[in-house]
């Protein structure tokens, strides 16, 4: 599997403008992202990333049991940053998820803003938890939404809006371009939210506390640990 910063350096390449990365792409969400979820990937799995994951608020109805199974998985699970084109209906409806939690049982798709800012596309979470559900079909999938600040989000058009009409503003652009039904669909998905500085809190949190043991392994975690806490006050 190609690395994180890899991935990063790959997207890089196709944008055409390296200048707007100088200074360490100080607030650009691919750089923020790449930086906590690697970090978060590398932590023990149940006190960091397990941990953040549970901070998630549900926001649809299947939400709250498809976070639980999501951190049971997460010692097992492959994180995937920065994961390329996935899709939907018949390769119809794609997107670019900023990363990828994955085990046996459970399929998270994260999709992640700027710490400041950052606005959606009408189609943008429509379209994501089309593909959520279609790529983790056995599994319990989960759009996972990771924003500057609590909603309603910025959805470009139409302003600000609660998650949920977002969701219905996309279902019926996506109906009326590709003359398909995709109301049961996003009925039965499951979507949930949180903060840049929520993952922060819960990750300093975490390392606050990290059981007595080997001093040099916790010196370790908590260096870690807080590279996550930096680069989210970097990016703000």
């Amino acid at each position: 599997m190609v690395s994180a910063i890899g991935r990063l350096l790959d997207e890089l390449s196709w944008e055409g403008n390296a200048r707007k990365y100088r200074g360490g792409g100080v607030g650009l969400e691919n750089v923020l992202t790449t930086e906590v979820f690697q970090a978060l990937d590398l932590l023990p799995r149940t006190a960091f990333l397990g941990r953040v994951l549970g901070a998630a608020s549900p926001v649809s109805a299947g939400a709250t049991a498809a976070i639980a199974e999501a951190v049971e998985q997460i010692e097992g699970a492959d994180v995937d940053v920065l994961a390329g084109d996935a899709t939907a209906a018949d390769d119809r409806v794609k997107v670019q998820p900023d990363a990828l939690i994955e085990s046996s049982s459970s399929y998270v798709l994260v999709e992640a803003k700027r710490a400041r800012g950052g606005s959606f596309q009408p189609e943008q979470l429509a379209r994501e938890l089309l593909v959520a559900s279609h790529q983790g079909a056995g599994r319990v999938p989960l759009l996972l939404l990771v924003l500057g600040e609590e909603p309603p989000i910025m959805v470009k058009g139409h302003g600000r809006l609660s998650i949920e009409d977002a969701v219905r503003v996309g279902q019926e652009s996506i109906e009326a371009r590709l003359g398909i039904s995709c109301a049961a669909v996003l009925e039965d998905a499951s979507i949930a939210h949180l903060t840049w500085e929520r993952i922060a809190r819960e990750t300093g949190a975490a390392a606050d506390g990290l059981a007595a043991g080997d001093p040099s392994l916790a010196a370790a975690v908590r260096r870690l640990a807080g590279t996550v806490i930096d680069a989210v006050s970097l990016h703000r």
